[in-house]
């Protein structure tokens, strides 16, 4: 009997080792999409800029295109996070105090 009761202490100890892994790693993956969705807003914000101060009709399109690039992965990381039921403050970009 006693044979029985250490391999349940051992096998509950090994799920609760595994269950903490999981939780490190599911954090992880957190800290790393929400990271990866400010770094996207962040570049539009940057291309939002660049398209208001440039004058070139090539760099222009080119900006267009790379904004449209930019709002596709930033529906794929936003439409990731909800499927994963990851949530944060809304962002907003830092302005330059004056």
């Amino acid at each position: 009997m006693e044979s029985g009761v250490r391999m349940e202490t051992v096998l509950k100890l090994i799920q609760r080792v595994d269950s903490r892994e999981t939780d490190k790693k599911q954090e992880q993956e957190k800290r790393q999409l929400l990271e990866e969705l400010r770094e996207v807003a962040r570049l539009m914000a940057c291309n939002d800029l660049w398209f208001e101060l440039e004058c070139d009709e090539n760099l222009i399109e080119a900006c267009i295109y790379q904004r449209e690039a930019l709002q596709a992965r930033y529906r794929y990381l936003l439409g990731t996070a909800r499927r994963k039921g990851i949530s944060c403050e809304p962002f907003q970009p830092k302005r330059a105090e004056g």
